[in-house]
């Protein structure tokens, strides 16, 4: 694997939307310490989020080039039941899906932190992912970050 893509996803401006542009920031800031044979680099970050309208273009940019390794970082809403859980797989990833922006995103691998409660309701699941507590985000973003960062130092 010579490359590896981190796609992190959401709005830096909104709490519960900003997991995925708070991992990207550190990945960003840490990428030249971590120790791997692969070139790392990162869409999204807190300062330079990406947007649902340029996501695909860029992936499959990224997917034409070259043989790059996607990883995609969003938060979800989900059941009451699921809040605070991590899900890692190679899934398709339908972001923007909690308020009605679903793009379906091809990536190597899918990491999605259940943030909050899906209301089933765009106008309930903005107001639920404004109201997510900092703190929230912050410890799921270590949990997800002290995830990654071995698999990189395999890598």
């Amino acid at each position: 694997m010579n490359n590896i893509l981190f796609v992190c996803i959401g709005d830096s401006n909104i709490v519960g939307d900003s997991l995925g542009p708070l991992i990207g920031t550190f990945i960003q800031k840490n990428k030249h310490t971590i120790q791997t044979n692969s070139n790392i680099d990162v869409i999204g970050t807190m300062e330079f989020p990406i947007g649902y309208d340029t996501i695909n273009e860029k992936i499959n940019c990224t997917r034409e080039n070259d043989n790059t390794f996607i990883i995609v970082i969003d938060s979800a809403l989900g059941s009451e039941n699921n809040i605070g859980k991590i899900i890692i797989d190679e899934s398709n990833l339908c972001a923007g899906n909690g308020v009605n922006v679903g793009k379906y995103l091809d990536g190597d691998i899918t990491i999605r932190g259940i943030v909050g409660k899906n209301h089933n309701n765009k106008k309930s699941n903005s107001i639920e992912l404004r109201n997510i507590p900092t703190i929230k985000i912050d410890n799921m973003a270590h949990k997800i970050i002290s995830t990654i960062i071995p698999f990189l130092y395999k890598v």
